[in-house]
């Protein structure tokens, strides 16, 4: 039996958006019939609830800010 938190995947949103159209719904309800445990159906079993959890690429974004920094040797005062 598959356990509910053993497959992780990373949604490319950019590729959603050009598959299902960028006025399509982002909610649980609208996305939800759309995926299924891929290890579950191999196996031939009924389709398994799948759940949404965004998490913001806090690393990418911190990446992001520092690039154009520069270090200062001002005094402060």
């Amino acid at each position: 039996m598959c356990a509910p938190d053993v497959l992780q995947i990373e949604l490319d949103i950019q590729a959603l958006i050009d598959r299902l159209g960028r006025h399509h719904g982002s909610m649980h309800d609208d996305l939800v019939g759309l995926f299924v445990c891929s290890n579950c159906k191999a196996a031939g079993r009924d389709r398994r609830q799948v759940f949404f959890t965004c998490i913001p690429d806090y690393e990418g974004q911190q990446r992001a800010r520092n690039r154009d920094w520069k270090p200062t040797f001002e005094r402060r005062g």
